[in-house]
């Protein structure tokens, strides 16, 4: 980039440097030997560093582009996510605030005893509902 910036300085400081007169006795192949085509060369030069650095620019736009498209992607997951953990949490404290009301009812020894046997009864039925192995493997 310095090197352009240099360049192009150079270039648009003084135009009439850029095309100097031929001198008296110059001929005009001997102008566009000397002169004009160094000086076609240089801005080419130029040119192409500038091609360049936009071809660069622009791939690193792209890929930019890309990372906030997938970045904006997830944080709208995230929100979504957010919203269905808020909605659970607030359920959650109502199932919360109507077990302490039971518990104020019936007496927390009581309400700990049918937790506690509702669980039992719950594990009984897993273990009901099982599929029994065969024992015998030697007879098939």
């Amino acid at each position: 980039m310095k090197n352009m910036e240099r360049l192009a300085a150079e270039f648009s400081a003084d135009p009439e440097q850029i095309l100097p007169e031929p001198g008296a006795l110059e001929t005009g192949r001997a102008y566009r030997e000397k002169k004009a085509k160094p000086l076609l060369a240089q801005i080419v030069k130029v040119l192409r560093s500038l091609y360049r650095a936009y071809i660069d620019l622009k791939g690193k736009f792209e890929c930019l582009q890309g990372d906030y498209g997938r970045v904006r992607e997830s944080n709208e997951r995230l929100s979504d996510c957010l919203q269905e953990l808020k909605m659970e949490n607030k359920t959650m404290r109502g199932v919360s605030a109507n077990y302490e009301r039971v518990r104020r009812a019936f007496g927390s020894q009581e309400v700990e005893q049918a937790v506690e046997a509702d669980k039992q009864r719950e594990q009984a039925e897993k273990i009901r509902k099982r599929p029994r192995r065969s024992l015998d493997h030697d007879t098939r």
